[in-house]
């Protein structure tokens, strides 16, 4: 009969080296429970963010559908074609500027949204290896 400790078959594991960074067994359970919580953050904040960038979107959406109404309308009662060709110039220059600033807006609430979501984690990573 066999009477040596049991070793594991892999040599990257070595117990002397784990029971010193959990030296205490409330410490993971602590640990687990404060990474859940950070996931839970940060799930909360990635579906604000989600939510804020679906409102945008859609006010972007009406706002640009206005603006092709009003300028159909403006194009109807055009007394001439010139007149035609200033308010379709308008509208295209208008049209492109809310686009940009759009695409300004949206790029902006997707970095907010991307910094808050990770900074749980981030900062839940930064307590796991300060405590290693």
């Amino acid at each position: 009969m066999n009477t040596a400790a049991f070793t594991l078959p892999f040599s990257a594991f070595n117990a002397d080296s784990f029971s010193k960074f959990f030296a205490m067994p409330e410490s993971v359970g602590d640990l687990a429970r404060e990474t859940m919580a950070a996931g839970t953050q940060s799930t909360k904040a990635s579906v604000k963010g989600m939510q804020d960038v679906g409102s945008t979107v859609l006010r972007q959406m009406k706002d640009q559908m206005n603006l092709s109404v009003e300028t159909g309308k403006k194009l109807a009662e055009a007394g001439s074609i010139e007149d035609a060709m200033e308010l379709q110039t308008g509208y295209v220059k208008s049209a492109f500027e809310a686009s940009l600033k759009g695409f300004t807006e949206l790029s902006d609430l997707y970095a907010d949204t991307v910094r808050e979501a990770f900074a749980p984690l981030a900062k839940q990573v930064k307590k796991a290896t300060k405590a290693a």
